[in-house]
């Protein structure tokens, strides 16, 4: 049986599994990440992972594993290999790759971008398959994504990959993780939509989100607590949360007018909300494209390989 290693390296944890030809995993196992380190313990954390599955598998004489891939939050050199900017690790131009060379010196290294690998993945095995020309984004601590473009993964002339989440949306808005303002990012990662739920929350002190909590405590609230209160009526949860809205669909509507995605699918922590948020998100959408030019509008959906798919979708890579 052939193998590969995925790696999905994330802001907060480091998931990594094996995965097999078709796209299921074998022996998952995450740790936190942990960044002061540098890139060395960084990439010391993936050979402990890497070295422990690999373990687990020798007693398989039948098994083999040639290549790991490895997702990384952020853009990465076609040449050099470096990553050029992970913000959420606090990395620029960071040569990951030679740095895990010792640890993998029998398989053949990958590094890739995360939400590339997500989006690929859905292709192959979720929510996108039999649409090769269609796009996920990944709601989380920002907006990433990757656009399939006749059946291949799309990473434009200079191969640095589809960067949704650093569109500019409001000219000289909202400072973003990447050091500019304005970015789509600013208005839809969950920091934007705890700030928005925060200045609600000041005029509206009976709140079921402040009902025997504080805003002095720590995690007040979690997103699916807003969610809940935004669909129950409550006055600041629903402003906040319909203003998230607002701004996605205003992104996911200048994606739709270029690009032309046959679907898109919704995937991070933010995209696990009901059939009413992705109505009203597709309502949204769907106001903002061109009504005289009878646009189409490409279905909004969950994805369905969930925290997996940066996993598979690295595994896969090539």
């Amino acid at each position: 049986m052939q193998y590969s290693l995925g790696i999905d390296l994330g802001g907060s944890h480091i998931a990594a599994a094996l995965v097999d030809e078709e796209g299921r995993l074998l022996f998952k196992i995450t740790r936190q990440t942990d960044i002061s380190g540098g890139v060395k313990g960084i990439a010391a954390d993936i050979g402990l992972l890497g070295q422990s599955l690999l373990n687990n598998l020798d007693h398989n004489k039948r098994a083999s594993v040639e290549h790991v891939g490895v997702g990384v939050p952020g853009p990465i050199h076609p040449e050099t290999r470096e990553v050029i900017s992970a913000p959420n690790l606090g990395w620029e131009d960071v040569d990951l790759f030679s740095e895990l060379v010792p640890y993998f010196p029998n398989q053949e290294i990958h590094i890739v971008n995360d939400a590339t690998c997500a989006a690929w993945a859905e292709y192959k095995f979720g929510a996108l398959q039999d649409y090769p020309n269609s796009m996920l984004l990944t709601l989380g601590t920002g907006l990433g994504g990757g656009f399939i473009y006749r059946g291949q993964v799309f990473d434009g002339g200079n191969s640095y990959g589809f960067e949704p989440g650093h569109t500019i949306l409001v000219a000289d808005g909202e400072l973003c993780p990447c050091g500019r303002r304005g970015c789509l990012e600013a208005y839809v990662s969950i920091k934007a939509l705890r700030r928005e739920a925060d200045k609600a929350l000041q005029q509206y002190p009976d709140s079921l989100l402040l009902r025997d909590k504080s805003l002095d405590a720590s995690m007040p609230y979690t997103i699916r607590e807003l969610f809940a209160a935004a669909a129950a009526g409550d006055p600041a949860a629903k402003y906040s949360v319909d203003l998230y809205v607002h701004y996605l669909a205003i992104g996911i509507a200048s994606f739709v007018v270029i690009l032309q995605p046959e679907i898109i699918a919704l995937g991070g922590g933010i995209s696990h909300q009901g059939t009413e948020f992705y109505a009203g998100l597709q309502e949204a959408v769907a106001r903002h494209l061109l009504a005289g030019a009878r646009q189409p509008v490409p279905p909004v959906i969950p994805a369905k390989l969930g925290n997996d798919a940066g996993i598979v979708g690295a595994a896969i890579s090539r």
